[in-house]
């Protein structure tokens, strides 16, 4: 096993025009463990780009993501978002910077006694606190208005009054996207969201980040067990091997067993 002092193998590089996210030397080691999680990680994502993130159970994929916007801080290294560099900004103006970012996980993080919509609407309080953002009867008409904008993007309209905990994987995922909208991002963060979802489910969530990028003109940066996804639904794919970022790549440049290979 290589330690984290030795130096690393240059992945293959894919140049970014104007970058959405820069990522320099970032490292990252938990405490009480001897190695790092990762470390000397280097990328930049352009605007408008659909990224894959790729690698084994426990190579430090969901970490990496989370490091990039700060929600787990990392030990070493500088991100630029959207121009702004978040490493030398705290509290308030760490969380203003953040909001360009709308993050969609696995697990749907839903309230599941409340409706669709007011579930939506929990989005806004990225932007304002106080509790017309907590239930839809209280909401300024303007913001319900919003919500019901971004339910009718994700194709939940209809489910807009129903309690999330009626709904299926498939619909809360999509709500939990729809909330993600709300914030006005530039940027969606999802970290493997069709792991709990049926493979059909699964290839509809993918089809509509495809299509919020094009339409929305988002960034998408994403964590995906599944290659399949990581070739059909991204620009491009970077890989986590060996704490180490060892693979970046234009996506139609791989295919399932140059990826497989890659796992190897």
């Amino acid at each position: 096993m290589n330690s984290c002092a030795e130096s690393l193998t240059m992945p293959r590089s894919v140049l970014a025009t104007t970058s959405q996210l820069k990522v320099s030397g970032l490292a990252k080691r938990f405490d009480g463990c001897s190695q790092s999680v990762f470390s000397d990680v280097n990328f930049t994502i352009s605007t408008g780009q659909s990224v894959a993130l790729i690698g084994a159970n426990g190579a430090g994929k969901s970490t990496l993501l989370r490091c990039c916007a700060r929600l787990i801080e990392p030990d070493a290294g500088s991100i630029i978002l959207d121009g702004e560099a978040l490493s030398s900004k705290s509290g308030s103006e760490l969380r203003k910077a953040r909001n360009r970012v709308g993050f969609v996980f696995q697990k749907h993080c839903l309230v599941p006694r409340l409706s669709a919509l007011t579930n939506v609407l929990h989005g806004n309080l990225a932007h304002r606190s106080g509790p017309r953002n907590w239930l839809q009867g209280f909401a300024r008409q303007e913001d319900r208005g919003r919500a019901m904008d971004c339910l009718n993007q994700v194709g939940m309209a209809h489910v807009a009054d129903k309690r999330c905990d009626q709904l299926s994987g498939g619909q809360a995922q999509r709500v939990a996207i729809a909330r993600a909208l709300m914030q006005d991002p530039k940027m969606l963060f999802a970290d493997e969201p069709t792991a709990s979802l049926d493979p059909q489910s699964g290839d509809d969530i993918m089809e509509l980040f495809s299509s919020l990028v094009k339409v929305r003109g988002l960034t998408l940066f994403f964590v995906s067990h599944h290659i399949e996804h990581a070739l059909n639904y991204s620009d491009r794919i970077l890989g986590l091997q060996e704490r180490q970022l060892l693979l970046d790549t234009p996506s139609q440049s791989e295919s399932l067993p140059s990826l497989r290979a890659f796992y190897a």
